[in-house]
């Protein structure tokens, strides 16, 4: 793995974390900004997660094929590239039940674990 690949999958787990913390927060809260400043928040995070998926190395994402690679580049596009309209309530599942799964898998691939 190189350094590269070392400081997006240390960072993909930092924005995991936060994104936690927002959860921890609870849905209500969530919900209840009147300018959105959560939602804009969790979106933010995916986005960046995405970004940092990006910039691994073709061997860390082949060596790793059950963490859902594509899929979490995937939603960063659609959040970053299309302006319809963002479904935060999909944003808040994606906070509160994807990222500690992804969150999970990313720390058992710095560990050197199979994913």
């Amino acid at each position: 793995m190189t350094l590269r690949d070392e400081r997006a999958l240390r960072e993909i787990i930092r924005l995991c974390d936060l994104g936690s913390q927002l959860v921890a927060r609870g849905r209500d809260w969530y919900h209840g900004d009147d300018i959105n400043t959560p939602g804009l928040a969790a979106e933010s995070i995916i986005v960046k997660i995405g970004e940092n998926v990006a910039r691994l190395s073709d061997e860390t994402t082949a060596a790793n094929p059950t963490v859902p690679w594509s899929s979490i580049k995937r939603m960063r596009d659609r959040l970053a590239r299309h302006h319809e309209g963002t479904d935060y309530e999909a944003l808040w599942d994606t906070l509160a039940i994807d990222l500690p799964a992804i969150r999970a898998q990313i720390a058992a691939v710095r560990e050197g674990e199979p994913g």
